[in-house]
């Protein structure tokens, strides 16, 4: 599979008019299908969690790793995001920091 996203990205970026054309006509659509059957795959459940990344000792909370990463690559402005690092870094736009209110 990565050797055909190369080929891929190499036409898109190397190829002719009638190349690149033809590479929109056909792959953007296997590509935003293949995308959106990946999203349907980790949407959430009735409890909030991600059907496909959950096991039943280990539920993972929606948004899991997969739907944050398509959502920072495909929708958000900025593009990808800096490279962060460690288990608890920075997810999408959420702070790591909860301040609680007094009751």
């Amino acid at each position: 599979m990565p050797e055909c996203l190369d080929y891929l990205d190499s036409l898109a970026v190397d190829g002719d008019e009638p190349s690149r054309a033809a590479l929109a006509e056909t792959e953007i659509t296997r590509l935003t299908s293949a995308w959106r059957v990946l999203l349907d795959l980790h949407a959430p459940d009735g409890q909030g969690r991600c059907p496909h990344c959950s096991a039943w000792r280990r539920p993972h909370r929606h948004p899991c790793t997969v739907w944050t990463t398509a959502h920072q690559h495909l929708i958000s402005a900025d593009g990808p995001p800096a490279h962060r690092t460690g288990r608890h870094g920075c997810v999408a736009d959420r702070s790591t920091v909860v301040v609680l209110a007094a009751s």
